[in-house]
């Protein structure tokens, strides 16, 4: 144990009266005023800080917001000067915070351990969180149970008001810790006078945040925003359009029952790198090509992300320097056919895939978890020819937080790193998923203000909006 009022602090904030129970597991510094944890509450919750709120001590001392007892008829202690580590001293101590005094949202907020200064990391941080706070101004607890039984009854009188009141399908079970950590930062921005609504940022292009929630959290399953697909028959025609399918059949084709033998470094033979590049285009799959011959399949990024992609769904294998095709998955294309395999492909893609690996730039992780976003850009925009830098621009204006998890350099700032991978993780991967179309395929140096892209006939079949 660390001594008091020192160290890291472990808090577990819990939802009462909620069952299953919501909760958040937060790190937290014990110089932490209790303003800030409410702003840093307000954040791993899902609130959106526009009610009162106040905080009660074990011995009942209230502290709160003096703004909001300008009489003093509260009693207030001020929440802005008092820290945590002054009440909360001792591990199992734990405080009530009250939020929305109409719906009386209570949290039990308890200091589970003190732990040493050294494994704290970067404070405030949310190292665990367990399913969505209920929406704002549902009618308390009651009333969420209500909210949920209207809501996952399709039967029920008031579903399709619940529905159209919440903007979509409201997941209990969903929560995204990746947006809790991104959101802590900027906590104080979050909570300025000009913009404590912000929670969470609002230029979603036409999506609620109960739609945001579902498509970043799995993007091939979200109904809210996308139909399941319908015209498996009408996509199956557009399939070829998709360079990694293009790659993919032809590499399957060459391992046969044997598999090909891979050179001393585990790559492909050059033959094999150079078919599956004529099966997709080289304009698409080297796209300066010109600026160098082929020797490796290390210089090229799709028919390396091709073989990543089957291995990651199932579909290969290395055995004795020989890459094979499982027998069960050469099975399932031959009942399924290639639409599966496009699938599963798709599946590994958002799932298993790590999109840092497309340009190994370190930092920027964040865009990984936003970029199922891009999804519904093309279904509400993409019909037409786009700009690529508008397209960018869109994703930044939705995740204004991106660029803080660029690293600092000399050359280029945070801002511009952050279009830099959004171009290279997301445009470039999207295009060999055969998703999006470019005009021109290939820019010049200087020349990428002129690149338009727009949605493919693949991509209207699979991402239908709902």
């Amino acid at each position: 144990m660390g001594s008091q009022g020192t160290g890291v602090y472990q808090v577990k904030v819990t939802l009462s009266g909620i069952r299953p129970p919501i909760w958040r597991r937060l790190l937290i510094s014990p110089e932490t005023t209790f303003q800030d944890l409410h702003r840093i509450i307000q954040i791993a919750m899902g609130w959106r800080a526009s009610h009162l709120h106040l905080f009660q001590a074990a011995d009942g001392r209230l502290i709160g917001d003096p703004a909001e007892d300008e009489d003093d008829m509260m009693g207030f202690r001020d929440e802005t000067r008092l820290l945590v580590g002054s009440v909360l001293k001792r591990e199992g101590q734990a405080i009530k915070y009250e939020y929305d005094f109409g719906d009386s949202w209570e949290h039990q907020v308890k200091l589970e351990k003190i732990l040493p200064a050294s494994d704290g990391g970067q404070l405030p941080h949310c190292i665990k969180a367990v399913r969505q706070c209920p929406p704002e101004d549902v009618g308390g607890v009651h009333g969420y149970y209500e909210f949920l039984n209207a809501m996952q009854d399709p039967a029920h009188l008031e579903h399709e008001g619940v529905m159209e009141w919440w903007g979509g399908v409201f997941d209990p079970e969903f929560v995204s810790l990746e947006e809790i950590n991104q959101l802590l930062p900027e906590r104080d921005i979050l909570f300025a006078e000009s913009d404590v609504d912000a929670l969470p940022p609002v230029h979603f292009c036409g999506l609620s945040p109960g739609q945001m929630h579902e498509l970043l959290q799995s993007p091939l399953h979200c109904p809210s925003v996308f139909k399941p697909l319908i015209n498996a028959k009408a996509v199956d025609r557009e399939l070829d359009t998709a360079p990694i399918l293009q790659m993919a059949k032809a590499l399957i084709k060459e391992l046969g029952e044997k598999g090909i033998r891979l050179t001393g470094k585990g790559n492909l033979p050059l033959k094999q790198v150079k078919a599956m590049i004529d099966a997709a285009g080289e304009d698409v799959v080297v796209p300066f090509a010109g600026y160098g011959s082929v020797r490796s399949e290390e210089d090229i990024l799709g028919v390396q992300l091709t073989r990543v992609l089957l291995e990651l769904a199932g579909y290969t294998r290395k055995q004795k320097g020989r890459l094979l095709l499982k027998k069960a998955a050469a099975k399932r294309i031959h009942t399924k056919g290639w639409l599966t395999l496009y699938q599963d492909m798709l599946a590994a893609t958002f799932s298993e895939f790590n999109w840092a690996w497309m340009d190994h730039y370190d930092g920027l992780d964040d865009i990984q978890t936003v970029g199922p976003f891009f999804l519904w850009l093309l279904a509400e925009k993409g019909g037409v020819w786009l700009p690529v830098d508008g397209c960018i621009n869109d994703m930044l204006a939705a995740f204004p937080q991106l660029p803080l998890s660029a690293h600092s350099r000399p050359y280029a700032s945070e801002e511009q790193q952050t279009r830099w991978v959004l171009d290279s993780r997301v445009i470039r991967l999207f295009r060999l998923l055969g998703l999006i179309e470019l005009n021109p395929e290939r820019v010049l140096f200087r020349e990428e203000g002129e690149q338009r892209l727009r949605r493919t006939a693949l991509f209207e079949g699979v991402f239908a909006k709902a």
